[in-house]
């Protein structure tokens, strides 16, 4: 089949949160580096965020409400961004020959579902195209092959697995023109009602490691020499409230990863396990680029050559930091770093943290506040090195806002017992001593989310047509063989605590 493919959209869906959590709304880089990649071959690509588009929305007309409660199995949640129907008609007028639908996590199933099927139904004869992490990992089930018919996405014609950047050309090529050119690796279809998917491609990742920063929504503001991008304006991005961090307002965030995958084996964890870095040139035209267009008042690293991996990772990560103090940018770690990497060598990250002067967020990864479950789900630390680490870092990190977060509700794993009630307390009691202790400033519990492929097939068996939402925000269908109403109290204990020795709450999850 022939078509002609010159304009490749992006729609990525609402974001969701539970009612009365305000979303985390950050930039897409995974869509923007995809779209990079589709223009450096000649494609014209646009990017169409449907949160900020609701939220722009509310801007120009205060009247419009940009945010919709939706009742999912009697749990609210909050969609924000524009109604499905107006996102149908926005995309119509922009007239693509592909669209890509960007699926990052397990809570945009549902809306991704519901968007994919009503552009299908309106725009027929235009090819879906699925990508993001999500997709990725359940790329089979969205395309049939699954004994739980709320996993499929019929309205899906094709799914990127893994990054998209090796992938995307030659996709639109072979949409373009199907008898001459084959299906590419790295996509996977339905043919004659079977999965097909012929592996992934080769992925050389430094090759495709600066994104067209101009993709992203923009914003002027009055008094401000360059416009910010539309996400650090709202100002709640996975770092969470940046007012909060850096006392100011209109603050140019920018999130960075210096590699992909992770290095770790962590049980609740979907991440890919295998650590890749970007060249220190790389990572520094990244900076550059985005410095170049908004400006950079702030730089959150969300990735693990801070946080673990070998000593190549620590090279990397030194040079960094060797390479940005010269720039004096207020840095962070909201995705967290490894006990293991900031005790190694006398605590010479922190110690570096300190002389670099300017780290003003560390969100450590305690966990849990049992040896037993740290074991359980392969953490590489124990309470010990928890607090040897905290209390290090409270006398050297004073000015760095210092963020504890801890998961519980483990199911039985590897083998191992599930956490007990008791357990779940001894987290509480630990939590409660970090913070008396002055060693965190403020603490987050999470409900286990059961993300990975051994936790999700649990739950999705326990809850055969559960909304995807409740997966990602564990509401009242975790995987944790006692009562769930043990895990709503530790929520409001913790909650508790932050406010009366906490500082104020950086992230509310």
């Amino acid at each position: 089949m022939k078509r002609c493919v010159e304009r490749f959209l992006i729609v990525t869906p609402r974001i969701v949160s539970p009612a009365g959590v305000s979303p985390r709304i950050h930039q897409p880089f995974g869509s923007i580096i995809v779209l990079t990649e589709a223009k450096r071959c000649g494609f014209d690509v646009i990017l169409f965020d449907s949160a900020v588009e609701g939220l722009k929305k509310n801007i120009l007309d205060s009247s419009y409400n940009p945010r919709e409660i939706e009742n999912l199995e009697g749990i609210n949640y909050w969609k924000t961004g524009l109604r499905i129907e107006e996102i149908i008609t926005r995309v119509a007028s922009i007239n693509p020959d592909v669209i890509g639908l960007s699926c990052s996590n397990v809570s945009e199933r549902n809306e991704v579902a519901k968007l994919a099927t009503a552009l299908k139904k309106s725009l027929s004869s235009i090819p879906l195209v699925l990508g993001g992490y999500e997709a990725s990992l359940w790329y089979k089930e969205i395309l049939g092959n699954t004994q739980f018919p709320i996993d499929e996405i019929p309205a899906i014609d094709f799914v990127v697995v893994g990054p998209g950047q090796p992938v995307i050309n030659n996709l639109l090529l072979y949409l373009s023109d199907s008898t001459k050119y084959d299906l590419p690796k790295g996509v996977a279809t339905r043919i004659n009602n079977k999965v097909v998917f012929r592996g992934l491609p080769r992925f050389d990742y430094n090759r495709y490691s600066v994104a067209d920063f101009t993709l992203l929504p923009k914003i002027k503001i009055v008094g401000r020499l360059k416009p910010l991008d539309f996400y650090s304006y709202v100002g709640n991005p996975h770092a969470g409230k940046l007012e909060i961090i850096l006392g100011s307002k209109n603050i140019s965030y920018f999130p960075i990863t210096t590699s992909y995958g992770c290095g770790f084996n962590c049980s609740f964890c979907d991440a890919d396990k295998k650590l890749r870095r970007y060249k220190l040139e790389n990572v520094i035209r990244m900076i550059d680029a985005f410095e170049s267009l908004y400006g950079i008042d702030y730089i959150d690293f969300m990735d693990n050559n801070f946080g673990g991996g070998n000593q190549d990772s620590r090279f990397l990560a030194f040079d960094i930091l060797a390479q940005i103090k010269k720039s004096g940018y207020q840095i962070g770690f909201s995705n967290g770093l490894t006990f293991e990497s900031m005790a190694r060598e006398d605590h010479r990250l922190i110690r570096q943290f300190a002389d670099y002067g300017n780290v003003r967020h560390i969100a450590f990864p305690c966990e849990n506040g049992n040896d037993r479950i740290l074991r359980m789900i392969r953490k590489p630390h124990d309470i010990e090195l928890v607090k040897k680490t905290l209390v290090f870092s409270s006398n050297v990190l004073q000015k760095t806002n210092r963020e504890g977060f801890f998961i519980g509700g483990f199911p039985k794993t590897s083998g191992k017992l599930a956490e007990t009630p008791q357990e779940l307390e001894n987290t509480y009691h630990f939590i409660r001593y970090c913070l008396e202790k002055g060693f965190l400033h403020q603490a987050i519990f999470l409900t286990l989310s059961p993300v990975t492929k051994e936790y999700r097939f649990l739950w999705r068996k326990l809850y055969p047509n559960a909304s995807f939402e409740h997966c990602l925000f564990s509401r009242k269908t975790g995987i944790w063989p006692y009562p769930n109403v043990l895990l709503d109290e530790m929520h409001e204990k913790v909650k508790l605590i932050n406010e009366q020795l906490g500082r104020l709450v950086t992230r509310k999850l």
